[in-house]
């Protein structure tokens, strides 16, 4: 029997892969970010959910920093680029 935390980890492994392939054919720049930033997100919550699963505190640890810097590159992205196409 499957434990439904290692379920959950794995569904949010699919969609966060999922989400990944959006990177590559995207239009623009700015819809490739969205969707690295939504795969990363998804990343660290299935990280989140196996650290929850396995009992393991290095895992939620490594989760809280990924999401951490996803958050200052996105904000730093848009300060930086201000929205415009390049």
């Amino acid at each position: 029997m499957i434990d439904t935390w290692l379920f959950a980890a794995l569904c949010f492994g699919v969609l966060a892969l999922c989400a990944l392939l959006r990177v590559i054919p995207g239009p623009e720049r700015n819809d490739r970010i969205v969707s690295f930033t939504a795969a990363v997100t998804l990343f660290a919550a299935a990280a989140l959910v196996l650290s929850i699963a396995q009992g393991n505190l290095f895992i939620l640890d490594a989760a809280i920093i990924i999401a951490i810097i996803l958050f200052a590159g996105t904000l730093g992205y848009a300060k930086f680029c201000g929205g415009k196409e390049q």
